[in-house]
């Protein structure tokens, strides 16, 4: 599978899905449009384990002393991570695990609903970890490494998104599968600033692999930039338009967050591009 292969129909996908979603809205009504979302959810968690294999093969192609082979260790982890809230969630979602059932064990409902929720910041702490050996890398070569003015205003830009977010803060609670949850608000505002984080680093890291010659490698990067922010936006999603259009808050979120899925798709098959695997072959003696 290669990069090219999947980017024009993952675009393609972008285009049709709000459209399906809006004939399928006008048709059968919230309800309906509703279980197309949670569809759509569904099919990505499929993306993620395929994410999750080609970010393994990825791992594989570095040596085990280079500072990539730990990057990628840490992705692996991070979408691994990532992978077991989406799980979860997709337990919660098509009624696998009622929440509402739960609640005669206090306990284990606040374990399972609201303490696992925070698989998803955990996995955050694996990219970060990521991040920094990337850094320390590019940065261990000797080069000068120089943000440019418009990494700032990119940089910037990301920033709205959590402070746009916070001030529609009351909103956050409103879309969830569990009902009245006073918890999810604060998961959801410490996510959203956790993913301004990792996104202005991105940009950074993207920064440096351009200053580096750019390339397959700053493709990469760029990828997980966009997915970054799409991951990020999908909170603000919620934060403007739960308390207006429950349907089109909860759909909004999920096609954001298969930007993210997509992206980091793309990411996982560029960086095995950019490290090709060599035929074992070649190894043979002569």
């Amino acid at each position: 599978m290669k990069s090219g292969s999947v980017i024009k129909p993952f675009v393609l996908s972008l285009i049709v899905m709000p459209i399906a979603f809006a004939i399928v809205l006008a048709a059968g009504g919230r309800a309906t449009a509703d279980r197309f979302t949670d569809s759509v959810f569904a099919v990505m968690v499929l993306m993620e384990m395929v994410i999750l294999w080609r970010a393994t093969e990825a791992r594989k192609l570095f040596s085990p002393t280079d500072a990539g082979h730990l990057t990628w260790s840490l992705i692996v982890g991070f979408l691994f991570v990532r992978l077991l809230g989406e799980c979860r969630l997709l337990t919660l979602t098509f009624g696998l695990v009622d929440a509402k059932a739960l609640e005669s064990a206090t306990a284990i409902r606040f374990f399972y609903v609201v303490a696992l929720r925070y698989l998803y910041t955990l996995s955050d702490v694996f990219f970060i970890g990521a991040l920094i050996n990337t850094v320390r890398s590019y940065k261990g070569t000797g080069l000068k490494f120089e943000l440019v003015s418009r990494d700032y205003v990119y940089i910037a830009l990301v920033w709205i998104i959590p402070i746009v977010t916070y001030f529609n803060r009351a909103n956050l609670g409103l879309a969830s599968l569990t009902g009245a949850d006073s918890y999810i608000p604060v998961y959801r505002l410490v996510a959203v600033f956790v993913g301004a984080i990792i996104a202005t680093m991105c940009v950074a890291i993207r920064r440096y692999a351009l200053q580096m010659g750019g390339g397959a490698v700053s493709r990469v990067w760029t990828s997980v930039v966009i997915a970054g922010i799409a991951r990020d936006a999908s909170f603000l999603a919620l934060a403007l338009l739960s308390s207006r259009w429950p349907s089109g808050a909860k759909f909004a979120e999920q096609w954001l967050l298969w930007t993210f899925a997509g992206c980091w798709l793309i990411a996982a098959l560029r960086q095995q591009e950019v490290l090709p695997r060599v035929p074992a072959r070649e190894y043979a003696p002569a």
